[in-house]
């Protein structure tokens, strides 16, 4: 294992991680921009003038390199996500409070696979003993920030509503 890095790029190039060898990241708003980017399309919705908490978002994430007969030269994605954020009532328009915890995982293979029948409509796989949401990585590439976008969006409740009456009335 080598020491936990603060950084991470949106798209990471797989040869540049050693074979079998976890790369530990622990990344936030303040030390990762892409992070913060995240945070601010959760919240584009609120009311620019509604007071509440800033967002807070933490990841920590593994990183491997793997190789094996089926899926070849891979990257493996494991990622413990925790955030804090407000989304709008969707009756009100009032910021109600909004919480994640979700324990990721992902498997990005080699773009020359993806036309294979057994990944053509495949979204996971089975890697490093789990199974996982499968990716495929192009040119050397793998977006790291989408497979994070997604998994979020999956999650997130789009029209949360405030629990009985509406904390803005005014809008009634």
């Amino acid at each position: 294992m080598s020491k936990i890095q603060t950084h991470l790029d949106p798209k990471v190039f797989v040869p540049k991680f050693g074979m079998d060898v976890i790369e530990e990241y622990e990344l936030d708003k303040t030390t990762t921009p892409w992070v913060n980017e995240l945070l601010v399309e959760l919240e584009e919705e609120n009311d620019d003038e509604a007071e509440f908490p800033a967002a807070e978002m933490t990841i920590k994430a593994q990183i491997t390199r793997k190789t094996n007969t089926l899926l070849k030269d891979h990257l493996v994605v494991r990622a413990q996500l925790k955030a804090h954020f407000h989304l709008p009532c969707g009756r009100c328009l009032y910021p109600l409070p909004q919480e994640l915890d979700l324990d990721l995982a992902a498997a990005f293979i080699h773009e020359s696979q993806e036309k294979l029948p057994e990944y053509v409509e495949a979204t996971t796989v089975y890697a490093d003993g789990q199974e996982m949401e499968l990716y495929f990585y192009h040119k050397g590439m793998a977006d790291i920030r989408e497979f994070i976008h997604e998994q979020i969006y999956i999650e997130v409740t789009p029209f949360p509503r405030c629990d009985g009456e509406c904390k803005n009335p005014v809008l009634f």
